[in-house]
């Protein structure tokens, strides 16, 4: 990466993350109410909803457990957690197509650095306490064959970042989400991958 693309990156990449820390410490003190339909605080806010069986004391409570359905909340936490990872994920995929000279190496993993944490955000929220579910998703998922591969490891860095920004948000822990994906930025601008051989 030419350090001219580096140095506007970093600029571009700081001023991005601390206008949207601002705009959560602004919602955190002017609007607090917003707060619990937010992607924040983990799933303990859960633990005491009514409906909780407490805890499990066979696989067969586990099995047949199912949370509380309350479609106003579940949809804005949704909602909350989708917008929040295409927030997050903004600066990762400017820093991917930057180490690339303003395009993406491989257009696969430049739209699924979008398309992937979204997917797995809903997949966390819909599988969340069903053991049943999980296991029936895992079915699908091994029936599934990918053909697009990865062709080196920034591409594989790059994607694995997707997937944890896509369970932090599917598991309402968006903040380990945007603490990951800052320092990740960070860190590959600081040290970019070694330059992609010619294939």
């Amino acid at each position: 990466m030419d350090a001219q693309i580096r140095r506007d990156l970093f600029l571009k990449v700081t001023f991005y993350y601390a206008t949207v820390c601002l705009a959560l410490v602004g919602i955190a003190m002017f609007h607090p109410e917003f707060l619990k339909v937010m992607p924040f605080g983990g799933l303990d806010h859960w633990e005491n909803a009514p409906g909780d069986p407490g805890p499990v004391i066979n696989l067969d409570e586990l099995k047949f457990y199912h949370r509380p359905m309350h479609l106003f909340d579940d949809s804005m936490n949704i909602l909350t957690g989708l917008l929040g990872v295409l927030i997050i994920m903004v600066p990762v995929r400017w820093i991917y197509v930057g180490l690339n000279d303003g395009r993406a190496a491989n257009p696969g993993v430049g739209a699924g650095l979008f398309v992937l944490p979204m997917v797995v955000t809903a997949i966390i929220d819909i599988v969340q306490f069903s053991l049943a579910l999980a296991f029936a998703l895992a079915g699908v998922f091994a029936g599934v064959r990918y053909r697009t591969t990865l062709k080196n490891l920034a591409d594989a860095f790059f994607t694995f970042v997707a997937i944890a920004v896509g369970l932090a948000a599917g598991t309402r822990s968006l903040g380990i989400g945007l603490t990951l994906a800052i320092f990740f930025s960070y860190a590959v601008l600081l040290h970019p991958p070694v330059e992609r051989a010619e294939d």
